[in-house]
């Protein structure tokens, strides 16, 4: 008889969608999958599979259900959202009344002393595109230290009593790659940029232990195993985690242990660690297929919806050209040293500014090591034009842009970048057509997590935030279905450096899918959101089924 990890399942469905095994672009169907264990061992006719397994156990999904590979998010962060489980979510918030409501009401049952958090903060929708002040949160509590986290999480507030724990003050200076924002008068406003926040907030990017004491061990890793089965519930079987550092590092490996992982993770290490990651003799790949390191992490720039990236013309109706974070030695030096070493780099850089100070490192870390072949990413890679995708190609570099941000972001990139620029933004049909990899991204918490959202943004550019709702924004980077599918799929599984055991329903690969109510590639475009998770499948077993709780 066979064990639980050695199981044998046969599965069929209405239809089962997959990839052609030479081109993940083109789709092909099978009528039904053999598996053993957590891996598929054949596709093809039931009739002929059935008799080679006569104990396996007989999975129909019925003649409607459609079958595709799992859906795997190459960059977002749910160690992160883990964390953030602890604070208050202020994404829905629609006013300055409801935000102010949302935090006064977790300060009254927060006892003086204690942080309070806000997560999500979306200043175009809640505080009419104008960030907060220290003032106004002062008012909601001098008794607690106060941060309020942008939805970008390239920026936050805090309050005077957190600028007090923090050690700033009207005489500091911003760290390095940081900025601390100031009004007329000279005195700190509470907005803080990039390192200045990340020595707050985040443990894998402050240069010691973060301001915000962490929670305990047991706390994070439930809070974790709520995220992920979240996530399973919108059919992600693989996702990216794009912000880990020892701390994240250790929670997901406890997971791992307890078998509580119920999505594959990549890990993506931040930079701060190199010296330690290198010094033990690892390089990017370590792990398995359930947890692995994946690339080193690093930024050039800020936030696209945060109106902070490096761009070369300025944000719309001003002179601002963005924060640049890492210097222009910085950055070869570390692809140098990344390269170098064999390793990936995964560096986050939206602007085209900021995309090409990244091809100018990687250009000269290859010529330095012409032996060594990685095939490097650029997270987010929002805004190019045709000398990046040139040299991207050239250098065999991976696209990983955000799948729904024109739909979720829509109104704020009109006002930051106009509608001429929304045409080179979010590029995936220049990335197709120049023969560019791309990978599916969400960027969570940042955008939202649910593919399907993102497949329909990809396929119709049509924005679904505020006043720009309905409207389409760059459609000339439309795409299909088909291909979008493609990317959230075998572009993902591309981008870990695990296209050989991920992306596809082909015998080898592994056993990880996800269940639709309807075929997502005979339903138009505006209507794959309305399309139902029925189940989602991650080695060969069910991680989650419709009805579950999360």
């Amino acid at each position: 008889m066979a064990t639980a990890e050695q199981s044998t399942t046969l599965v069929t469905a209405g239809r089962i969608i997959t990839t052609a095994a030479d081109d993940p672009y083109l789709i092909a169907d099978v009528p039904s999958l053999a598996i053993v264990g957590e891996r598929i061992v054949a596709a093809g006719d039931l009739a002929d599979l059935r008799p080679r397994m006569p104990e396996a156990e007989l999975v129909d999904f019925g003649r409607q259900a459609t079958i595709v590979p799992g859906f795997n998010d190459a960059h977002q962060h749910p160690t992160m959202t883990a964390e953030n489980q602890r604070g208050v979510d202020l994404s829905t918030a629609g006013s300055p009344g409801e935000l102010m409501s949302a935090l006064r009401d977790r300060a009254r049952r927060t006892p003086p002393g204690e942080w309070i958090i806000g997560t999500r903060y979306d200043h175009g929708r809640a505080t009419g595109g104008k960030p907060l002040t220290r003032a106004e949160l002062d008012a909601v509590s001098e008794a607690h230290p106060l941060l309020v986290i942008n939805i970008g999480a390239h920026w936050g507030v805090l309050n005077s009593a957190g600028l007090a724990q923090a050690g700033y003050s009207d005489d500091s200076i911003a760290p390095p790659g940081g900025e601390l924002t100031r009004d007329a008068a000279n005195r700190l406003t509470g907005v803080i940029h990039e390192q200045a926040l990340f020595d707050v907030a985040y443990p894998s990017l402050s240069r010691g232990e973060p301001t915000i004491p962490p929670q305990d061990s047991e706390t994070r890793l439930r809070q974790l195993k709520r995220v992920l089965l979240t996530l399973n519930a919108a059919g992600i079987t693989s996702v990216g985690d794009a912000m880990v550092g020892p701390t994240e590092l250790s929670l997901l490996q406890t997971a791992y242990e307890r078998g509580e992982l119920t999505a594959r993770v990549n890990a993506l290490v931040t930079f701060h660690h190199i010296d330690t990651f290198h010094s033990t003799g690892l390089r990017t790949g370590f792990g398995d297929h359930w947890l692995r390191v994946g690339a080193v992490k690093a930024f050039a720039d800020g936030a696209v919806a945060g109106g902070t990236c490096l761009v070369e013309e300025p944000f719309e109706g001003s002179d601002d050209h963005g924060i640049q974070t890492l210097g222009k030695d910085e950055l070869a030096e570390l692809a140098l040293r990344v390269h170098g070493a064999g390793s990936r780099l995964a560096i986050h850089a939206n602007g085209d500014r900021a995309i090409k100070l990244v091809l100018d490192s990687l250009e000269h870390a290859r010529a330095e090591f012409p032996d060594t072949h990685v095939a490097h990413r650029i997270e987010h890679c929002s805004l190019i034009d045709a000398d990046i995708l040139r040299r991207m190609r050239a250098l065999g570099a991976i696209a990983v842009p955000f799948g729904s941000y024109v739909a979720f972001h829509g109104d704020k990139l009109v006002d930051y970048y106009g509608p001429d620029r929304l045409e080179r933004m979010f590029a995936h049909r220049s990335f197709l057509d120049w023969g560019i990899p791309v990978a599916g991204s969400s960027d969570y918490p940042c955008g939202p997590f649910e593919p399907l959202i993102a497949l329909a943004s990809c396929a119709t550019r049509i924005s679904t935030a505020g006043r720009t709702t309905g409207r389409v924004l760059g459609g000339s980077q439309r795409i299909s279905t088909q291909e979008a599918l493609a990317i959230y799929t075998a572009g993902s599984a591309y981008a870990s450096g695990e296209a050989a055991i991920k992306g596809s329903l082909l015998p080898g690969k592994l056993a990880d899918f996800v269940v639709l109510s309807e075929d997502p590639l005979s339903v138009g475009p505006d209507r794959l959101t309305e399309v139902e998770i029925r189940q989602t499948w991650v080695g060969g077993r069910p991680v989650w089924r419709k009805g579950d709780s999360v």
